[in-house]
C-alpha cells in the first residue's frame, strides 16, 4: 500500500512539473539565504580563531593570584603587589621542554604572547605619543629608512611604527621622512629614528592585511636593540612569566612544572601561581559572541522560509481543488482518507526537501563565490546541512498538513458528481 501511494505521489509530481518547481522556489531561497550567512559566518570564526591560537599555540604564561582576587582582577594587567625576578625567570628556562622565557611587564596591550613588548611614552619637540616597544625580532616592511641591524647593538636607535606618524600629524606638520635622522624621547632615553615601519592596512571588514611574513604585532610595534629594550625595562615589575613550549612537549607537565618550582621558592607567600586563562576565556566569549550572531542572522533569513511555506500551502490548496475528482474515485474503489492524507503529505515533504536541497547547493555555491570575491573563506558544516535538510522537511510537514486533511475529508459522492 505505502508503496502504491508513493508512486501515485511522483507520478503527479511529475505531471506538474512547472507547478512543483514554482511551489519550490520559495524554499530554495529561503535555505540558500540560511546556508550563505551560516557558511561565511562559521569560515570567518573558524579562520579568526585558528589566527588566535596559532599566535599562543605553544605559549604559556604564568601569573601570580592572590587569595582574596576576583574575576575582575584576573582580566586587569595587575592583580597583586607580587612580581616576578630576573631569577624566576631563569630558574623556569632550566625546565625540560621550555624553550625561551620572556618578562611580561603587564601593558602589552593587543600583543600576543609571542611578542615581548612594553608600553612606552614618546616625545617629538614636545608633542607626545605612546607606542608598543618591542626587542627587535625581525625586518618589518618600511615606510622610509632602514631596519635595525645586528651593529646596532648597543646603540640607541630605533625604528618608529607607522601610526606614530599619523598620531604626531594632529599637533604638526610632520612625515616619516622628518622623523628619520631626528631624535625621540623614550621614556626619559633619547633614541635616534632610524626608520619607519609602514602604517597597517585595514580591509574593508576592519581586520589588518596580515601576510605569511608579517602579522599585525610585527607592524605595530616600534623596535630598539635588545640592549635597549633591557635598559628600557630594567625599573619595571615583572608581572608575569612567558613560557615557550617545545613542539614535542607535553604543555600540561611544563605548567606542573612551572608552578611547583614557584611554590618551591615562594613557600611563604599567601597566594598561589597558575597559567593565565583569561585569554582563553575571552577567545570562548568571542567564540558564543559570533556563534549568536549567526545564529541571529540566520534566523532573520529564514523568515523567507515562512513565505516559501505558505507558498506551498496555498498550491496544496489549488491540487486538492484540481483533484477532487481524483480523490473521489480513489475513495470509491477502497481507499481510505488516510491514504488520501498521506499522500499529499508526502507530496508536500518531498516538494520542501527537493527544494532544500537545491537551496543547499545553491547557497554553498553563492558563499564559495563571495568567499572568492571579498577573500572571506565559507565553512559548509554538518551541522548546517543537517538543520537545513530537516527545517526543509519540516516546512513541508507543517504547512502541507492542513490541505491534506482537507483532502482526506472530502466526500467521495459529491467529489465524483461535481
Amino acid at each position: 500500500m505505502i508503496r502504491n501511494i508513493l508512486l501515485s505521489t511522483l507520478l503527479s509530481l511529475k505531471a506538474h512539473k512547472l507547478r512543483v518547481f514554482l511551489t519550490m522556489i520559495g524554499i530554495i531561497i529561503g535555505i540558500a539565504a540560511v546556508v550563505t550567512v551560516s557558511s561565511l559566518g562559521e569560515g570567518m570564526r573558524e579562520e579568526t580563531l585558528s589566527l588566535i591560537n596559532a599566535a599562543d599555540a605553544n605559549a604559556v604564561k604564568i601569573t601570580y593570584q592572590s587569595e582574596d582576587s576576583s574575576n575582575e582582577q584576573m582580566y586587569s594587567s595587575e592583580s597583586s603587589d607580587f612580581t616576578f625576578s630576573k631569577a624566576d625567570m631563569k630558574r623556569l628556562n632550566r625546565i625540560p621542554g621550555v624553550s625561551s622565557v620572556t618578562a611580561d611587564f603587564g601593558d602589552s596591550y593587543g600583543m600576543n604572547s609571542s611578542v615581548q613588548s612594553t608600553y612606552s611614552n614618546g616625545d617629538y619637540f614636545g608633542s607626545f605619543f605612546g607606542t608598543q616597544l618591542a626587542a627587535y625580532q625581525k625586518d618589518a616592511p618600511l615606510e622610509i629608512g632602514r631596519n635595525l641591524l645586528k651593529t646596532d647593538e648597543g646603540n640607541n636607535v630605533i625604528v618608529l611604527s607607522g601610526d606614530i606618524v599619523e598620531a604626531l600629524s594632529y599637533e604638526m606638520d610632520v612625515t616619516a621622512a622628518d622623523l628619520v635622522g631626528s631624535a625621540v624621547n623614550i621614556d626619559g632615553y633619547m633614541f635616534k629614528v632610524v626608520g619607519v615601519k609602514q602604517p597597517i592596512v585595514y580591509d574593508e571588514f576592519g581586520n589588518s592585511a596580515e601576510s605569511a611574513d608579517y602579522t599585525w604585532n610585527d607592524m605595530a610595534t616600534s623596535d630598539v636593540p635588545q640592549t635597549a629594550f633591557t635598559l628600557l625595562t630594567a625599573a619595571k615589575p615583572i608581572n608575569a612569566i612567558q613560557l615557550k613550549v617545545s613542539d614535542d612537549t607535553d604543555r600540561a607537565s611544563v605548567v606542573s612544572s612551572a608552578v611547583s618550582q614557584l611554590m618551591e621558592n615562594y613557600p611563604d607567600v599567601e597566594g598561589y601561581f597558575e597559567e593565565d586563562t583569561s585569554n582563553q576565556q575571552m577567545i570562548d566569549e568571542f567564540n558564543d559572541y559570533l556563534s549568536s550572531m549567526i545564529l541571529f542572522l540566520m534566523a532573520i533569513t529564514a523568515i523567507s522560509l515562512l513565505v516559501g511555506g505558505i507558498g506551498v500551502m496555498n498550491i496544496m490548496y489549488v491540487s486538492v481543488s484540481e483533484r477532487k475528482r481524483e480523490i473521489g474515485i480513489r475513495r470509491a474503489i477502497g481507499a481510505k482518507p488516510r491514504d488520501i492524507w498521506l499522500q499529499f503529505m508526502l507530496e508536500a515533504v518531498i516538494i520542501t526537501f527537493i527544494g532544500g536541497f537545491i537551496g543547499l547547493s545553491l547557497g554553498y555555491g553563492i558563499a564559495q563565490i563571495v568567499s572568492s570575491v571579498v577573500g572571506m573563506p565559507a565553512t559548509l558544516t554538518t551541522q548546517t546541512m543537517l538543520i537545513s535538510t530537516s527545517v526543509s522537511v519540516l516546512t513541508g510537514l507543517i504547512f502541507g498538513i492542513i490541505p491534506a486533511i482537507n483532502a482526506a475529508k472530502i466526500n467521495p459522492i459529491k467529489a465524483i458528481y461535481n
